[in-house]
């Protein structure tokens, strides 16, 4: 469904303010023939009810567009977050948000120590090629995997066509 409930509430109190407009002085005269009063300065003003029932219609309408437009963005960002933990490889042990950080406190000898000491990896990846995929810059190294540069950062993957699939 494209539009929500609240919109297309939106869109009939629209509808029902421009047909009130429409036939505003055909219902005031109407009314008065009714009732058998002259209109004088006492009367409803129709037409300033149907104005603000347009008024109120579009805002109405507006809200919901809103609402579904946002519910969409919502639903989209969900799916790449649960898609990018389902792309990273799990491990036995949780890894630590910040490597820097040890489970113990050490001595303050240790800790000044190992905050210089810089953590390397033990066997550091060649870039064999750099390239652009559509408009990501891409990286590929020797190993197959690939690093993309996206909307939510740089990401990861086991090869070039599943960056390409993710892009895409």
């Amino acid at each position: 469904m494209i539009f929500e409930r609240l919109t297309w509430v939106g869109f009939m109190i629209v509808a029902a303010g421009w047909a009130l407009l429409f036939s505003a002085p055909q219902l005031t005269n109407f009314m008065a023939q009714a009732s058998g009063r002259s209109l004088g300065a006492a009367t409803i003003d129709i037409q300033t009810i149907a104005q603000g029932a347009i008024v109120t219609g579009l805002g109405i309408g507006v809200l919901g567009a809103l609402q579904t437009g946002f519910g969409a963005l919502n639903r989209f960002f969900e799916a790449v977050l649960e898609r990018s933990q389902h792309a990273r490889p799990q491990s036995g042990a949780p890894t630590p948000a910040n490597p820097m950080v040890q489970a113990a406190t050490p001595a303050p000898a240790q800790a000044v120590t190992k905050a210089i000491v810089k953590p390397q990896p033990s066997h550091p990846r060649k870039i064999l090629e750099r390239g652009w995929v559509k408009d990501r810059a891409y990286v590929l190294f020797t190993d197959g995997s690939v690093e993309v540069e996206t909307m939510l950062g740089r990401r990861m993957f086991p090869s070039l066509q599943d960056a390409q699939e993710f892009i895409a």
